[in-house]
């Protein structure tokens, strides 16, 4: 499993309207519930990583820069098949007894029977851990899909009444991928980054006949690819830091300035949590300061 306390991470890189600390109080006013909403879902802040931590927000606490912490979202959802199966048993009902059934009525029936088997589902819980950053305002979420982490920035406003948005590029991602995969290092806040050889690449206005392809591990690759119109949109970089060469840190970037795959140091052997989480938030913003960094030029 993913996450800010894993092996690896995701990261949506989101800007506050003023970098302060939070209340720690409003967290926990707001943390999970088991109350339904009007949309049939539970929702709140939980410890980071811990889904049944509703009150210890232990690394929420112990840093003046840094909170962690997490966002569960409770779901249901009906089995598909089983919709589908009840739907046409009752069609055939009502077709024997003489209806006539069209497709508006059969929406009717699917509708009815989707409402009555959710109702009865269990709950399925997700859980996205968050990272503030008080001294620069930065939210970060580890999902990149903008569906599961809207929640969690609209619960922020609730809570903390701050407005946080992702960060979105100011100039040409892909023509900028381009310009890494072809040169000899690229400078960005202490670090240089270089292609790793893995990429995901698409038409480009160009050359629309194209299909979206990936590449695994091949610069040259990658290269023939651009070479014949298409356009990077996903590029695995490594990181050196320009004062610790052994320091290197990998990632992919998209277009949009998501992160996936952010590999996190492997946590020492009997190293307390806390000392575990300030390092990997460390490595979290050396990133998304890189990411600012290239994206917002």
């Amino acid at each position: 499993m993913s996450g800010f306390m894993s092996s690896s991470t995701a990261l949506t890189i989101c800007k506050a309207d003023s970098a302060a600390s939070l209340d720690l109080d409003a967290l926990r006013q707001h943390a999970f519930t088991p109350e339904i909403d009007a949309d049939g879902r539970r929702f709140g802040w939980v410890g980071l990583g811990d889904p049944l931590d509703t009150d210890g927000f232990e690394l929420a606490a112990v840093d003046a820069r840094f909170m962690g912490f997490s966002f569960r979202l409770d779901t249901r959802k009906a089995s598909g098949a089983v919709i589908r199966l009840q739907l046409a048993e009752a069609v055939r009902e009502e077709i024997a007894s003489g209806k006539k059934v069209g497709s508006k009525r059969k929406k009717e029936l699917k509708e009815a029977i989707t409402a009555k088997l959710t109702a009865r589902a269990e709950f399925v819980p997700s859980v996205i851990d968050c990272l503030w950053d008080a001294e620069k305002g930065r939210l970060l979420v580890g999902a990149t899909s903008a569906k599961a982490v809207q929640p969690v920035l609209d619960l922020f406003k609730t809570t903390f009444g701050m407005d946080v948005t992702p960060i979105t590029p100011a100039g040409d991602m892909p023509k900028l991928f381009a310009a890494i995969l072809r040169g000899e290092g690229y400078p960005c806040e202490g670090y240089t980054l270089h292609p790793m050889g893995s990429a995901s690449l698409a038409a480009s206005e160009q050359a629309e006949e194209k299909a979206a392809v990936a590449v695994q591990n091949s610069l040259n690759a990658v290269a023939q690819a651009l070479e014949e119109g298409m356009a990077i949109q996903k590029l695995h970089l490594v990181a050196t830091s320009d004062a610790d060469p052994d320091r290197q840190l990998e990632f992919t970037l998209d277009a949009g300035l998501a992160v996936s795959g952010l590999k996190l140091p492997k946590a020492e052997k009997g190293a307390e949590e806390d000392a575990t989480f300030l390092v990997n938030a460390d490595v979290c913003t050396a990133v998304a300061d890189m990411v600012e960094g290239v994206g917002l030029a």
